[in-house]
């Protein structure tokens, strides 16, 4: 299983660091996310052939950050 890493995130003109946390859990590999002033969110495979937010509640997060934490987690989780 791979461990913590962190990634630089370009999204909407933006760069930001996340840590990036995978579990593995009874139903797959669960990622967690840690980006400064953004709530924490977990992500996992999906149906649509790429990671995706599983707790996605009331979270205001951009597409375009969650689609640049798939590509991260493509690059450095597996």
């Amino acid at each position: 299983m791979a461990q913590n890493f962190t990634a630089t995130i370009n999204y909407d003109r933006k760069t930001v660091n996340a840590v990036i946390l995978p579990a593995l859990r009874q139903d797959g590999m669960h990622y967690e996310v840690n980006i400064p002033g953004v709530p924490r969110f977990y992500m996992k495979w999906s149906v649509l052939d790429r990671y995706d937010i599983i707790n996605g509640a009331g979270l205001n997060i951009p597409d375009s950050l969650l689609l640049a934490v798939s590509d991260a987690i493509e690059k450095y989780g597996r």
